[in-house]
């Protein structure tokens, strides 16, 4: 991402695909790409972008036809960020600036400054946040609407064809994101059009404070959140059911080996106080302060780091060898 125009080239930079349909004066028609927390495919398919690239086209023509033409913000770059640039200075050279990079070195520069706030860390809204979603290989159809939602009181119904969401003439769950990122974290209201057969409809998606905040198991996808504190320390590969069966644990519950103990980098403090608690490489962890259903590794990880407070204590149990044992882990920036 060095060199890059990040006020040009604006999309969700967890993503492991995402595509931006342009014109050459850099006004963003559509950005084709963007995932829920289950599935990392789940919108994205041959369909579903040969109709968005049929349909910009058309746009482009009416487009070229304007004579007011975007006036381009002022650019931004990751190579300015004084995170960055300290690391440079320390002989830290990295051979790529990943994508995802650019939200780490954004927090920590926000965090230098004392103007990051943890709410910060919702970006880019799933749609099911406001209480729909849409089909995978037509983006501008709704596919469902969740009772008692903020959509289901617009009055958005499936079947429903989306034209304008925002600001936004909106054809990808890629546009619909990208609104509902910019839209206020606060009580707020999106307008929105579609039709539904031949009958043109509005309404406005009235949304409540703190509407974009979800649960630990929908950040965990994310490759930003490893940066955030607190951290536990260590980690390693979940068992399978039969492996659980064997060491006579829960089959249904979460258990995974410790594989590693952090000793590299900024964090590898929350490596040694793990191994202080007495954390040691081989245990099988089967507890975390009493939690025993994580989805996989990426919801241990989060749901550490969104919901236990520093300076607070956590009981892990373990099984080592065919001993159990519980440790009490210190939670530290």
């Amino acid at each position: 991402m060095r060199g890059i125009d990040l006020e040009t080239f604006r999309f969700d930079y967890d993503l492991t695909f995402c595509s931006l349909l342009m014109h050459a004066d850099g006004t963003t028609y559509h950005v084709y790409g963007g995932r829920d927390w289950r599935d990392a495919q789940s919108h994205l398919s041959l369909r579903s972008l040969i109709r968005v690239l049929g349909d910009t086209l058309v746009e482009h023509a009416t487009y070229a036809k304007q004579s007011k033409r975007r006036r381009p913000p002022k650019p931004r770059y990751i190579d300015d960020s004084p995170a960055l640039k300290k690391r440079l200075a320390e002989g830290k050279r990295p051979e790529c600036i990943h994508c995802h990079s650019v939200h780490d070195f954004e927090r920590e520069d926000a965090r230098a400054a004392k103007r990051w706030r943890r709410s910060e860390i919702w970006i880019f809204p799933d749609l099911e946040q406001v209480g729909f979603t849409v089909e995978r290989d037509d983006q501008a159809v709704v596919a469902r609407v969740l009772p008692d939602s903020p959509a289901a009181a617009m009055g958005l119904a499936p079947g429903d064809r989306l034209h304008s969401f925002g600001p936004k003439y909106a054809r990808t769950y890629g546009d619909l994101q990208m609104v509902l990122h910019d839209a206020k974290a606060s009580a707020t209201r999106v307008r929105v059009e579609w039709t539904r057969g031949t009958e043109r409809m509005s309404g406005t998606l009235a949304l409540k404070k703190g509407w974009k905040e979800r649960t630990p198991e929908v950040f965990a996808w994310r490759p930003s959140k490893w940066p955030l504190s607190p951290k536990p320390g260590f980690g390693g590969p979940p068992l399978s059911r039969t492996q659980k069966e064997k060491r006579g644990l829960d089959p249904d519950a979460f258990a995974f080996r410790v594989q590693y103990i952090v000793t590299w980098g900024p964090s590898k403090h929350t490596g040694r106080n793990a191994a202080k608690a007495g954390i040691r490489k081989g245990d099988i962890v089967y507890s975390v302060c009493g939690k025993t259903d994580f989805r996989d590794m990426n919801h241990f990880h989060a749901w550490f780091r969104l919901t236990r407070e520093v300076g607070t204590t956590c009981e892990i149990k373990l099984l080592r060898g065919d001993a159990h044992k519980t440790v009490t882990l210190p939670v530290i920036e």
